[in-house]
């Protein structure tokens, strides 16, 4: 008896059957959305969302057309921003604390507000930080996910030099190799990746960095070494 294999699917089939469930707001939902909110002043969405992002700041950049701004402000809380705004579960921490769930029993639709700022600027190619001057000393950091990838854009805004190391061969850890295609695709961390590389910072990728003993922490050529556990 043969066995009939299926036939491998085309790329096209590929895109549709692995299409992200969440769809993008488009300009005009952007900006319906956006004028929703009340921008409260001491705001619990803020105070709810882990890396404290300054929402209703984001939300009113978006309202008036600044979409950059927007973007700097989400990047400069979270430099992950993007990634956040697809996978965190936001309706129990930003939209589960938003005033207007209380009021009109919906939440301003926080996640794909900040998707839509992102999206933006990564679309675009727009410079959101610049790299500080030099302080001459440098830092290696061993693993390109969440924590990597922000520890190193913060320490090129500070002037360190950084190069990061991964023994994958493409970068953002986690975000990259854990996520289901249906919530995010690779490309958007990868292209947060490259945001971070904009700002000087080198990677070595396909490059695994091991201790010479089992009790000793992993070190790189670089003065400072910063590991990232949950790579």
């Amino acid at each position: 008896m043969s066995l009939i294999h299926n036939s491998p699917l085309n790329i096209e089939q590929i895109e549709r059957n692995f299409r992200e469930i969440a769809p993008p707001l488009n300009e005009a939902e952007a900006v319906l959305e956006s004028n929703r909110c009340l921008y409260c002043y001491d705001a619990p969405c803020t105070h709810a969302c882990p890396t404290h992002i300054d929402v209703p700041s984001f939300i009113k950049k978006i309202a008036s057309g600044n979409l950059t701004g927007s973007a700097r402000v989400i990047f400069d809380a979270n430099p992950i921003g993007a990634t956040c705004a697809r996978v965190c579960p936001v309706e129990v921490l930003c939209e589960g604390a938003c005033v207007e769930k209380t009021l009109m029993d919906k939440p301003i639709e926080i996640g794909r507000l900040q998707r839509y700022a992102t999206d933006y600027a990564m679309r675009n190619d727009k410079q959101i930080f610049q790299k500080g001057e030099s302080n001459g000393k440098s830092v290696g950091v061993i693993g390109s996910g969440p924590a990597g990838l922000s520890c190193a854009m913060y320490l090129a805004r500070l002037g360190y030099a950084v190069t990061i190391y991964d023994k994958k061969p493409l970068p953002g850890g986690l975000d990259t190799y854990g996520m289901a295609e249906y919530k995010m695709s690779q490309i958007v961390s990868v292209e947060e990746a490259r945001q971070v590389e904009k700002l000087g910072v080198k990677f070595q990728l396909d490059t695994e960095i091991i201790s010479k003993t089992k009790d000793q922490k992993p070190k790189t050529e670089n003065q400072i070494t910063f590991e990232d556990l949950q790579n």
